[in-house]
C-alpha cells in the first residue's frame, strides 16, 4: 500500500478503457463519479471518516474494466492497493459460499449505478405532449397514436419509479 496525494482536477479512474492495476481507498477529499460520461454521485470523505475503496468493482470483474470513472474534485488523499494481492487474497482465502455472494452484491452494484444514470437522464428528458396532425394519413394516425399509448405507459411508470 502506498499513500498518495492526487491533485484536484485529475481523473483516478476511467471507466472501460485500461485494466485495473491497482484500487484506492479514499481517505480525504471529493470526488464525482461519472457513468457514460454522466455524473452519478458524489462521495466525500473528511479527516477522520472512514475510508472507502475506489475501483472495487474492477477487482472483483474477470476483465478488470472499471465501470464507472472518478475524478478527484479536491486534492484527495488515497491509499493505493495492487490488484493482484487483493485478488489473491479472494481467490485464496475467501471461502467458496461468499464467493457468490461476492459476485451476486457486484453485479448489483453495477447494474444499480446504471438504472441511477438512465435514471437522471430521464428526468432531464422532459414530457412531450404528441399532437397528431388531422392531415396524416389513417396508417400514421395509426403509429402515432400507438407510439403516444407506449409513451404515456411508459412515462406513468418512470413517474412511479423516479417519485
Amino acid at each position: 500500500m502506498t499513500i498518495e496525494t492526487i491533485e484536484a482536477g485529475k481523473w483516478i479512474v476511467t471507466e472501460g478503457e485500461v485494466p485495473a492495476y491497482f484500487i484506492y481507498k479514499l481517505c480525504k477529499g471529493e470526488v464525482p463519479i461519472y457513468k457514460n460520461a454522466e455524473k452519478i454521485r458524489e462521495i466525500e470523505i473528511k479527516d477522520g471518516e472512514k475510508p472507502i475503496m475506489i475501483g472495487l468493482t474492477a477487482l472483483l470483474r474477470d476483465d478488470r474494466m472499471h465501470m464507472a470513472s472518478v475524478k478527484a474534485e479536491t486534492d484527495v488523499v488515497v491509499d493505493k492497493h495492487y490488484v493482484d494481492q487483493i485478488r489473491g487474497i479472494l481467490k485464496n482465502e475467501v471461502p467458496g459460499e461468499i464467493k457468490n455472494d461476492i459476485t451476486t452484491m457486484t453485479d448489483s452494484i453495477i447494474t444499480a449505478n446504471e438504472m441511477i444514470r438512465l435514471k437522471n437522464k430521464l428526468k432531464d428528458l422532459g414530457h412531450v405532449d404528441l399532437e397528431i396532425p388531422d392531415s396524416v394519413s389513417a396508417g400514421t394516425h395509426e403509429v402515432l397514436s400507438e407510439l403516444k399509448r407506449l409513451y404515456e405507459l411508459t412515462m406513468g411508470d418512470v413517474k412511479k419509479i423516479t417519485e
